[in-house]
């Protein structure tokens, strides 16, 4: 593996928690949107008997289904389109192939959409891996050939 100081001059690689924040600015309008229309994931039901409050959780696997498909849609879309979801931009942030620094292709986006899967499924741990990597890749970022960067 080749260790780069940087990713080009005047960029830095964006680390975990830069990405975290733009992450829940991509999740929160979108968290909104599936539960008003009711497609999304999980659902919750509570009851209070007696002073005591229970909820229950469903999982709606249609709804699971919908959801990552309209995530996986969105980013496809704003990383190899726009070069970074519209979380990353607000914060400065950029989606770029590693080997030249340019814009993803939709393949690589592909790419790591179903990278960024598989690292959200065991605990996260593929996502959270960024914030020790020393070039802050994720799972997702090995697996697409990518890096996330910033101005600085």
């Amino acid at each position: 593996m080749v260790y780069r100081p940087g990713p080009a001059p005047g960029l830095v690689y964006a680390g975990f928690w830069i990405r975290l924040v733009a992450s829940m600015i991509d999740y929160i309008p979108l968290s909104i949107l599936a539960t008003l229309s009711r497609i999304a994931g999980v659902t919750a039901t509570c009851a209070s008997a007696s002073g005591v409050s229970t909820c229950s959780y469903q999982v709606n696997a249609t709804g699971l289904a919908i959801t990552t498909a309209v995530l996986g849609v969105y980013w496809i879309l704003t990383w190899s389109l726009l070069g970074a979801s519209l979380g990353q931009r607000a914060l400065g942030l950029r989606v770029v192939n590693a080997a030249d620094g340019q814009r993803i292709t939709i393949a690589t986006a592909v790419a790591r959409f179903f990278g960024y899967v598989v690292s959200a499924i065991p605990f996260a741990v593929g996502l959270i891996w960024a914030g020790f990597d020393h070039q802050k890749q994720g799972w997702h970022d090995k697996i697409a050939g990518t890096f996330v960067v910033r101005a600085v």
